[in-house]
């Protein structure tokens, strides 16, 4: 699966909004609203490799604005773990928390290497307004807090959240940037 193709599945159909891409390594931290989702790619490739890329989760209604306010629509859950010994740990627990929930009878959930953590996508077959959204994320948080699955718990409720975008670098480390993917 290529970065775009992941990116038409967890988010938003584009007559719903207007999609965001971040930079946020720079003092400038450069927001790209844009009205479809391959229009996201040249913005990608414009900051390069040694950047740290994010995507909104979310379509925003206007340009210049990724806030919780603007954002109209979402089409997935997504939690982001970080914090474990290993990747592999994280992925145990993953894994301990879905069928403990029973949430493992819906599937794997998308899981994207963040270069630091994983990022969780649980994707839904349509579009969802952020206010009937934020119903699920509450629960979802509910969730994990209940199982203790160790996740950032302001991700999950945020809809104007950035995650990062698979094929481009984290730099949070300058010396061994990390690629990150989908697993």
């Amino acid at each position: 699966m290529t970065p775009l193709e992941f990116l038409a599945v967890v988010l938003p159909s584009p007559d719903n909004g207007l999609y965001c891409a971040a930079e946020l390594t720079t003092k400038k931290k450069e927001h790209n609203f844009v009205e479809s989702l391959e229009e996201l790619s040249p913005t990608i490739t414009k900051w390069g490799d040694s950047k740290d890329i994010y995507f909104a989760l979310s379509t925003f209604e206007n340009k210049g604005k990724r806030t919780a306010d603007n954002a109209r629509f979402i089409k997935a859950l997504f939690i982001d773990m970080d914090g474990y010994e290993t990747k592999k740990a994280a992925a145990v627990s993953l894994n301990d928390f879905l069928v403990k929930t029973g949430l493992d009878l819906l599937g794997t959930p998308y899981i994207v290497d963040s270069g630091g953590g994983l990022h969780c996508y649980w994707p839904f077959t349509q579009d969802i307004p952020v206010k009937d959204w934020r119903v699920a994320a509450e629960n979802t948080k509910r969730l994990c807090r209940k199982y203790n699955l160790g996740i950032d718990f302001t991700v999950t409720g945020d809809a104007a959240r950035v995650l990062r975008v698979p094929g481009t670098r984290n730099w949070k480390d300058k010396k061994n940037p990390r690629t990150v993917k989908i697993l």
